[in-house]
């Protein structure tokens, strides 16, 4: 068997790389022909390629380790080429919302028993204006830049809490982050002012880890949670703060595709995966059962 892991040597703490050397070593005591080769990722997009060369050394499965960002470049790396290789995660980021939506072990123990048990299950992907892809979520408006402007060396040191901090820094900015849309979900149109926007796979969103309750990484179907600008976020300097109705601002919904488009003159930024991807319009589809992932067995 011929294992590549691909590690982003920056993501998450130094317990991770501990984590993936004990992996690694109980690989090679356990079956000394497994072929094990490691790439560490050293800029933006080496993940992607080292798993779009896969095929050239018959590979049977990757083991990414890093964050989702990481995550998000091997997955296009994979599917960019054609591949059908198995992916493993080992999660070294700081949210990791894929992996813990999945349940997918952290200590090497459990790791090495889920490599073992050989189990794939099937999972969707969303692919972005039909070219970029992504395994966990879209997102645009309010706080959900968070995560990919939070300085490095902060994530590494103090977890979620640089999250938080970022996001009580940052949030009077946050508060205009709002935009008229128009809106087809599958040919369902409509269209509203929105202060935030949330497409996902799994139920984890920014830690909030059953945040999309309905959600099933193998079902075809994002679930998508959307905010109406709250009548307290005035739109103009002259509008009056209202009342701040909860049951009324939110949209949720599940859909195998969707479309967004700004109807007015304003630059509404794009994250996949907890990075930053471009601006509106989007268009984004459900890829049903695009990859294999390694994980758990189902219990009886």
């Amino acid at each position: 068997m011929k294992i590549h892991v691909i590690v982003n040597p920056k993501a998450g703490r130094q317990i991770v790389q501990k984590n993936l050397e004990q992996i690694i070593g109980h690989l090679m005591i356990t079956d000394p022909l497994m072929e094990i080769k490691v790439t560490c990722t050293q800029k933006s997009n080496d993940a992607a390629e080292a798993a779009s060369l896969c095929t050239r050394d018959n590979t049977d499965l990757i083991l990414g380790c890093g964050g989702d960002g990481t995550i998000n470049e091997i997955v296009n790396g994979l599917m960019r080429s054609g591949q059908d290789i198995p992916l493993a995660i080992l999660a070294a980021g700081t949210s990791n919302d894929f992996a813990t939506s999945l349940h997918l072990p952290e200590t090497p123990e459990e790791f090495c028993k889920m490599l073992q048990a050989g189990y794939y299950k099937p999972v969707d992907l969303g692919i972005a204006n039909e070219k970029d892809y992504f395994i966990n979520v879209a997102s645009f408006g309010m706080f959900t830049d968070v995560a990919h402007t939070t300085d490095r060396n902060a994530k590494n040191n103090l977890g979620l809490l640089a999250y938080y901090l970022k996001a009580a820094s940052s949030a009077p900015e946050q508060l205009k982050k709002y935009a008229h849309l128009d809106i087809d979900s599958n040919g369902e149109k409509f269209s509203g002012d929105y202060a935030i926007c949330i497409v996902s796979n799994s139920m984890s969103i920014g830690s909030f880890r059953k945040l999309m309750y309905k959600a099933d990484v193998s079902d075809g179907l994002f679930d998508v949670l959307m905010l109406k600008r709250p009548a307290l976020i005035p739109k103009e300097k002259d509008d009056k703060p209202g009342e701040f109705n909860k049951l009324s601002l939110f949209h949720y919904f599940q859909t195998p595709a969707i479309k967004f488009e700004v109807t007015e003159e304003k630059s509404i930024d794009v994250d996949l995966d907890g990075e930053a991807y471009g601006r509106l319009p989007l268009s984004i589809r459900v890829c049903h059962n695009a990859i294999r992932l390694l994980v758990p067995p189902p219990q009886d």
